[in-house]
């Protein structure tokens, strides 16, 4: 019989894989952006599936909320025109043929292996601990990255607008 993992981590699988395959293979830029966004999301669902809840929103807020927004962003202010069709190139059946094989050969080796068993466990910790170290010893390194994060979006909103007169 089937679980709920079992399920729940072919689904996040072929999301994330798919997704993945999507933003490689597609012309459009931002197309590519928001399929990567798609298949960074569903690595914090396997995250989640772990029992890492804040590395999944680690995952979730530095890479959906940040990157993927930021590649989106930088290619809507930067290109003047936006291509209407983009030429496709077709896929390439031996590339995708090997990297399945590659896949399932780590993946047959990694389920075989006792890896598990040489690695002591460690403490674990709770994401609300973490968020207190975050906010109460190292709120002056988070605030300076704030203010480097901000500074940037600015100075490239104004290297746009010089760029344009």
């Amino acid at each position: 019989m089937i679980d709920e993992d079992t399920i729940a981590f072919v689904v996040l699988s072929v999301l994330t894989i798919g997704a993945a395959l999507l933003s490689l293979e597609t012309r459009q830029v931002v197309y590519g952006a928001i399929a990567l966004a798609f298949s960074f999301l569903g690595i914090a669902g396997l995250f989640i599936l772990l029992d890492a809840t804040f590395v999944a929103l680690f995952q979730i807020i530095v890479y959906v909320g940040a990157i993927a927004v930021l590649i989106i962003f930088t290619v809507m202010v930067v290109t003047k025109e936006v291509e209407t069709e983009a030429k496709r190139e077709p896929f390439k059946p031996l590339a995708i043929g090997i990297a399945t094989i590659v896949a399932l050969a780590v993946g047959i080796v990694a389920s075989l292996s006792n890896l598990n068993s040489k690695y002591p466990v460690g403490p674990t910790y709770a994401a609300k601990d973490i968020g207190i170290q975050l906010t109460e010893v190292y709120y002056i390194p988070l605030i300076i990255l704030g203010l480097i994060l901000g500074a940037s979006v600015v100075g490239a909103l104004t290297l746009v607008r010089t760029d344009r007169n």
